[in-house]
């Protein structure tokens, strides 16, 4: 029954140590953090003691506590410079200003506050079609707008239903996550 309570509140046992190593974490760092020592995380990394309710809770809080302040914020990924458009700009100077830039997508600024989203996509439709001739007859709705203090997994679950998400501080848009920024410091981290 006790087996079963820890599977339901906690990870595994035998994930510590690979948890302690993503936290960055010695044997001796997370013993202090727990208030347990060290020769008994070491134990409970090999699998020869299997510890009381209470040492397991010290140890994941202190697991916890450490991911939470390694974990990748919007603030430490975002890309500051950020290049915007405006509602009445020709379709043909936002495809320069992408070209110039190398960005797949902008956002579309009107005063300080963030009105939508220009893709490539929708460009190449505009300029197909012929129809448009400024922003804001092809941009997208506005991106997610987050805090820079945002997890990466919050970013990551943004990025899966959008291209790029903006990051904002004191009511104004300070940097920009893309997928592909995201990824890369994700596989730095690895």
């Amino acid at each position: 029954m006790a087996g079963m309570a820890f599977s339901a509140a906690f990870p595994e046992l035998s994930e510590i140590r690979a948890l302690r190593r993503r936290a960055g974490l010695t044997q001796a760092q997370l013993a202090e953090r727990a208030g347990v020592s060290q020769s008994l995380v070491a134990k409970v990394e090999s699998g020869k003691l299997s510890p009381g309710y209470a040492v397991v809770q010290k140890v994941f809080s202190a697991l916890d506590e450490a991911r939470g302040e390694t974990e990748l914020r919007a603030g430490d990924v975002m890309k500051r410079r950020i290049v915007f458009l405006h509602p009445g700009d020709s379709v043909k100077s936002a495809v320069a200003v992408m070209r110039r830039h190398a960005f797949s997508q902008v956002p579309v600024m009107e005063g300080s506050v963030v009105v939508g989203l220009v893709t490539e996509g929708a460009l190449l439709d505009a300029v197909t079609a012929g129809k448009a001739r400024v922003v804001r007859e092809v941009m997208a709705e506005a991106p997610p707008i987050v805090p820079k203090n945002a997890s990466a997994g919050a970013l990551t679950a943004l990025l899966k239903i959008g291209p790029v998400v903006l990051v904002q501080e004191g009511g104004k848009a300070v940097g920009l996550v893309t997928k592909s920024d995201l990824l890369e410091k994700l596989y730095s981290r690895a």
